[in-house]
């Protein structure tokens, strides 16, 4: 072969990325392009084999140094334009993001806290980071109205085609499918569907205080964020499927939640960049397994339709809206982990922050003893003016957001101006949740757990409309009412009944759990070992 068909490889690179790939979105398309690339590979072989009358093993050499031209040139055109020539070439941020979205890999490796460092890298470069080649991360609480707000055109970007051609409330980008079923899902969540809900979580967290009195009673350190976990995973699975999981009777996980567990850290990484994360799921033994857990939601949602059930539960909503009977697995998916993991990660939270800041749980007690309560459950309608309780859901909240990096948007391609700077069309966006409720702009003291800001010392906050721990707008959570319920009721009646408060030589154990926690987009926390005592009733 003579330098001509060298050159004309490493054109074929340059072009292709020039009129190709630097147009468009083709992160779910990456299957297909290993594939055809695996296709003119091996054509390119036998040609020059067969063709060319090379040898077979000079075929191969010479389908591998034009296949690295054509890399080259690839690779060369691309970090040349996203250097000089890319349209977010004017926004700061680190050099190695710039080029390659694997930056944002190594910035999580080992333990997925990127959200940490991303706050360091707006105090080195501002309010405007370019975190990825087309992606802009914006700490500014104005951001918040402008990216998430009703009076703009921003959509959801790639990220959201992860169960494609899937679709859910959540996974989907196709904002006539949203509004649809977002209809069903407030329905879901309303005063009147929590109300007729009641007499079932009341079971389950009868369940919980039994496991908790039971700890508290042999002196045995319970975990907190194990039990939070089960708790909500039983709530769910109930609303959703009819029947409980049972986890925390049984102090076991069913073998999908198990798995869901254990495959936490993996899904995490896999979803920083979506290319990758569709390569993974495209082989076959991923494939093959993810398509087993849509079965198993699937054959439970079946077992649902058939039973007679009483009283109305997420089933009841959510089977009304028309796309339900052919994306209904993937809504089942959606309500078992939002519905649960959310939530337990943030009453986790709380029961760390009151066995470190004692004199609150002192406050909440004194807030709550009184009330009247069934077997221990008390009444949500009691605590929903409660403001030393409200105050401490809150200030938890937006120290440890259960979303901390936030969610991703794309400009439409006119572009828009967000926080006062014109952001160019078709540039992935993100608010980083957990930067912007900790900004001194936001919150005086901003680091610190004061939960009398939302109560009698509101000077501490200087903008409310940086607290956004469910999102804002139109994608917002559903859950949201379900998910205060929950944190209201739980804490109240844990509270009451028990003093909490860090083992005495598992300090290190615990300082784990809160330090350590990691972004897999859902949570994923660790043990949280505490020690429960019965409370007097001379307390």
């Amino acid at each position: 072969m003579n330098g001509h068909t060298y050159l004309l490889s490493l054109l074929s690179g340059v072009l292709s990325e020039a009129f190709l790939f630097s147009r468009g979105e083709w992160d779910r398309h990456a299957p297909r392009i290993v594939k055809i690339s695996l296709l003119l590979t091996a054509s390119s072989h036998l040609l020059f084999w067969k063709g060319f009358g090379l040898t077979f093993a000079a075929s191969i050499q010479e389908t591998s140094l034009h296949g690295v031209t054509v890399l080259a040139g690839i690779f060369g055109s691309m970090i040349t334009y996203r250097l000089f020539f890319h349209r977010l070439r004017t926004f700061p941020g680190p050099l190695p993001a710039r080029v390659s979205a694997f930056w944002v890999i190594k910035q999580n490796y080992p333990n997925l806290r990127f959200f940490i460092k991303l706050r360091e890298l707006h105090d080195r470069y501002g309010d405007f980071v370019r975190i990825r080649p087309r992606e802009i991360s914006i700490r500014h609480p104005d951001a918040v109205a402008d990216v998430h707000g009703p009076r703009n055109k921003i959509r959801k970007g790639e990220f959201y085609e992860q169960m494609y051609p899937g679709q859910s409330l959540q996974f989907t980008r196709d904002p006539a499918f949203h509004n649809k079923s977002r209809r069903y899902w407030d329905k879901a969540f309303q005063s009147k569907a929590l109300n007729e809900y009641a007499p079932r979580l009341r079971k389950h967290y009868g369940v919980l205080m039994e496991v908790f009195t039971r700890h508290a009673a042999s002196g045995e350190l319970i975990d907190a964020s194990k039990s939070f976990m089960f708790l909500g995973f039983d709530l769910v699975s109930e609303l959703t499927f009819g029947e409980s999981w049972n986890m925390l009777k049984t102090g076991k996980p069913t073998p999908i939640i198990a798995e869901f567990i254990q495959g936490k850290i993996v899904v995490g990484f896999s979803v920083l960049n979506s290319w990758t994360f569709h390569l993974l799921r495209a082989l076959p033994l991923v494939e093959e397994r993810m398509q087993y857990w849509l079965t198993v939601y699937d054959d439970a949602l079946r077992a649902r339709q058939e039973m007679s059930v009483e009283s109305p539960d997420f089933f009841t909503h959510l089977s009304q809206a028309d796309t339900f009977e052919h994306y209904r697995a993937h809504e089942a998916q959606l309500a078992i982990v939002a519905g649960s993991d959310t939530v337990a990660y943030t009453l986790s939270n709380i029961l760390y922050l009151l066995s470190a800041y004692p004199q609150y749980q002192i406050q909440l007690y004194h807030e709550v003893e009184a009330l009247p309560d069934e077997e221990g459950i008390i009444d949500d309608r009691l605590l929903m003016d409660k403001p030393c309780l409200l105050s401490i859901i809150k200030e938890t909240l937006r120290l440890y957001p259960a979303v901390p990096s936030g969610v991703q948007r794309l400009t439409p391609p006119e572009g828009a101006v967000i926080a006062g700077r014109y952001v160019p069309g078709d540039t992935v966006i993100s608010t980083p949740t957990y930067s912007i409720q900790r900004d001194e702009r936001a919150f005086i003291k901003p680091d610190e757990f004061i939960p009398e800001r939302w109560s009698s010392q509101p000077e501490l906050i200087l903008r409310k409309d940086a607290f956004f721990p469910f999102s804002y707008g139109a994608y917002s959570c559903a859950g949201r009412p379900m998910a205060m319920m929950e944190l209201r009721m739980v804490i109240a009646m844990v509270v009451k009944r028990f003093r909490i408060s860090f083992p005495p030589g598992k300090e290190k154990e615990c300082r784990h759990f809160i330090e350590d926690q990691a972004d897999c987009f859902v949570m994923h926390i660790h043990e949280l070992p505490l020690l429960l005592h019965m409370r007097k009733s001379s307390e």
